[in-house]
């Protein structure tokens, strides 16, 4: 992996979105801020606001990325995170390391096609049991799928929870199912 001391990458501003699931079946207003070094360590902070009870809920992740080089192997990942993740709802501190490989299907190798698989594992300072994560995951975009208006379709499986997703994105909406019993609606401000 590239360890080298390279050029910051410039981070969109601050993510700001109303969200609503089913699972809380209540609105809430999200905020997400990214800052990012030219070592590649990034200070994730996000939160969000529940508008139905006022309960708020927070969550800091710093992490360490490491890319592979352009021409490496192609059982190699794209990249490796190894870092630190402080949440609110667990009042715990995990500590852990995640890869993703993703790998263009796309007939053309423009990148409109890919498959990625993710895994992680993070342990918790208060809890001894690992988390562990795995998916496997198709992507599609459709630029100008309407004018001016852009779709990105996934659809994966959960490994760990053995089952299947799918999330559709149009410009600023985005929704969210497992296919049983959640969805979720975005709307970015």
């Amino acid at each position: 992996f590239c360890v080298c001391n390279c050029k910051p990458r410039l981070a969109p501003a601050m993510e700001t979105s109303l969200r609503y699931d089913t699972t809380s079946r209540s609105l809430s207003l999200f905020a997400k801020e990214r800052f990012t070094n030219s070592e590649d360590v990034v200070l994730t902070v996000s939160g969000s606001l529940d508008t139905r009870d006022g309960r708020m809920d927070g969550k800091a992740h710093v992490r360490k990325r490491l890319f592979s080089p352009a021409k490496s192997s192609p059982l190699v990942p794209d990249r490796a995170d190894i870092g630190l993740t402080y949440e609110t709802k667990l009042d715990d501190v995990r500590y852990g390391a995640r890869a993703r490989k993703t790998v263009d299907v796309s007939p053309s190798k423009d990148g409109m096609s890919a498959v990625t698989l993710r895994g992680g594992v993070s342990y918790g300072v208060k809890r001894s049991k690992p988390l562990i994560e795995g998916t496997i995951e198709l992507t599609h975009k459709v630029f100008n799928f309407q004018e001016d208006q852009d779709l990105r379709l996934r659809v994966g499986y959960d490994l760990v929870k053995r089952e299947p997703y799918a999330h559709i994105r149009e410009n600023n909406w985005s929704f969210k199912t497992d296919f049983q019993k959640s969805w979720s609606v975005y709307y970015d401000l």
